[in-house]
């Protein structure tokens, strides 16, 4: 097993960062610095429309199953759209523009971004810095024009702006467990010759953890169990258990500062380019 230092880790993604194999896959957690509604906000917000005390509503199921719940019972376009509004305010626009995190990993000449977030700020750090990016969520966005030279941002459990792309309830996460939508084909095209950088994620996140799983087994499927790619994982606290169990998903935990989170993370960025 394998609890990576970052002076450890830093060599390792750049000889993958130089080669142009290393792919970010970022989590909620990478967007912590602007300060966007949390989960919690935004089941306080539908409890309140379907006339729920947030705290009793709370304890009826998940996240996802509560969604699932208002998606039948409620307005679900509502919900999308204080999502739009919450994520992608001017607030977090200015915030963004000023994060440290965002800016490094903007910083960098990545042609793929892979990110399980629903808003728009990882494609719009990378337009800040003037770089040309590609959007892809649905199916006709694969198929259809891309920028010349642009990084391709895959919006991994779907964007706000297709309302048919979103994967927020629980029937939406069964539905995406075959992993056979168009950006789970890319992301099996990608495995055969790239390594990835989880960041952003906790390992209670038991989505992340099915798509590791499911990673382990197309690149098993593939042939490449013999010598297959290193993933990384960039975590404030690896603890005893995980890296026993990432060890058998190909997957190194790099141990960062946990003083300063968003700092810490912009740190390993701007050392990858270095």
């Amino acid at each position: 097993m394998a609890v990576l230092e970052l002076a450890q880790a830093v060599p390792l993604l750049r000889k993958e960062y130089g080669e142009g194999r290393l792919i970010p896959f970022l989590g909620a957690g990478f967007s912590k610095p602007l300060n966007l509604p949390d989960w919690g906000e935004l089941i306080a917000d539908m409890a309140r429309r379907l006339g729920f005390e947030p705290d009793l509503f709370t304890l009826h199921g998940d996240f996802d199953q509560l969604a699932g719940y208002f998606e039948e019972v409620g307005d679900f376009e509502y919900l999308v759209h204080e999502m739009t509004r919450g994520f992608n305010s001017l607030e977090s626009e200015k915030s963004r523009k000023a994060s440290r995190t965002h800016q490094a990993l903007a910083a960098l000449r990545w042609h793929t971004l892979y990110t399980t977030n629903f808003d728009f700020h990882v494609e719009g750090a990378l337009k800040d810095a003037g770089r040309p990016v590609n959007v892809l969520a649905s199916f006709a966005d694969f198929q259809g024009p891309r920028l010349v030279g642009g990084c391709d941002v895959i919006k991994f459990h779907g964007t706000l702006e297709k309302r048919n792309t979103i994967v927020l309830t629980e029937k939406a996460f069964f539905d995406r467990m075959t992993l056979e939508a168009p950006a789970d084909q890319r992301l099996r095209a990608d495995l055969l010759s790239h390594s990835f950088l989880f960041i952003g994620y906790s390992f209670s996140d038991t989505n992340i953890r099915y798509i590791w799983h499911r990673m382990h087994q197309l690149r098993k499927g593939s042939g490449a169990a013999a010598s297959p790619r290193k993933c990384f994982f960039a975590t404030h606290g690896a603890g005893p258990v995980q890296p026993t169990l990432l060890e058998k998903w190909n997957i190194d935990i790099i141990q960062l500062d946990p003083s300063d989170k968003s700092a810490s993370v912009a740190d390993l960025l701007q050392r990858i380019g270095v």
